[in-house]
């Protein structure tokens, strides 16, 4: 899959139709603004987020593939981020979970998600890097309810 073209398309949809992308269903989505590791631009990058009671996390999948995706690099070496969610833009700061709680999160999760299991089976030995979005004090309040 050519992923640039698929992921530009997918985030053209989900500022358009205010946060919502139709081939996910129902499912929520976020784009994250991340800043290259090496050439310092812009990257926006969508994901389906996971919800634990009121935190928000993304699993570093890249679709099972033996390899992390370049926005986990990304994010490790800027982690103060904008994050846009349905209609909001937001500023976050992104934290990568220490391995032994990443491993209890995506246990979890792969209870409920075929996918999932998939994915890490296909990834493995890779471990899977999960991340906690954590919105800043002054904007949390737009996050409420979540």
């Amino acid at each position: 899959m050519k992923w640039k073209k698929f992921n530009a398309a997918v985030i053209d949809e989900f500022r358009r139709e205010g946060g919502k992308v139709a081939r996910f269903g129902g499912l929520p989505l976020i784009v994250l603004q991340t800043v290259s590791a090496t050439s310092g631009q812009r990257l926006d990058v969508p994901l389906i987020p996971v919800f634990n009671e009121r935190s928000m996390f993304v699993f570093a999948t890249n679709a099972g593939s033996q390899k992390d995706p370049d926005w986990v690099e990304n994010l490790r070496c800027q982690p103060e981020i904008s994050v846009e969610y349905e209609q909001s833009i937001v500023r976050a700061r992104i934290a990568e979970l220490p391995r032994a709680d990443a491993d209890v999160l995506l246990q979890a999760k792969t209870v409920d998600s075929q996918q999932l299991q998939d994915y890490l089976k296909s990834a493995s030995p890779r471990q899977v890097a999960v991340f906690e979005v954590k919105m800043l004090p002054a904007l949390r309040s737009e996050f409420d309810g979540i």
